[in-house]
């Protein structure tokens, strides 16, 4: 039984990669730069147990979500992107990652409860009221944020 539990993951885990190989790869050859947020993945999946003088909160949720960031390997997409695009010419761009999904691309307002749900931003402000796809308006930001000289993160090869 355990065996089988391994080979099963063990298939998981070679299709995750092949994914990522596939998927960097293509990027890698259609872009001449990629734009990343620049994230702190081991500080994000550190545990949530706390200690005896203050225990952790959530700690079931906080396990499930290391094991899920463990699981899809943020920090091998990346390495694989980096190492790809250096071999072809181009370059990728770390982004500092706070408030990328919280700021509006429209306007640049930041506010927490322009995420009304995972999948939705919505920027509370007045003059605006800008609706859009939240991954959407976060890499709007990331583009943003990697300023003029990378103008359009992912930008076609020439």
């Amino acid at each position: 039984m355990y065996n089988q539990i391994a080979q099963l993951r063990a298939k998981a885990k070679r299709r995750a990669a092949d994914w990522q190989h596939k998927t960097t790869t293509g990027i890698a050859e259609t872009f001449s730069r990629a734009g990343v947020e620049d994230l702190a993945i081991t500080s994000m999946v550190k545990s949530g147990k706390g200690t005896l003088e203050s225990p952790g909160r959530n700690v079931r949720q906080k396990a499930g979500l290391n094991r899920s960031i463990a699981g899809e390997a943020w920090g091998r997409t990346v390495t694989l992107l980096v190492y790809k695009m250096a071999d072809r010419g181009g370059t990728v761009v770390r982004v500092p990652a706070p408030n990328t999904s919280r700021r509006c691309s429209a306007c640049g307002f930041i506010t927490p409860g322009s995420r009304e749900t995972q999948a939705e931003f919505a920027c509370e402000n007045p003059d605006r009221g800008f609706v859009d796809n939240a991954d959407t308006n976060a890499a709007r930001n990331i583009d943003h944020a990697a300023g003029p000289a990378v103008s359009g993160l992912l930008s076609p090869r020439q």
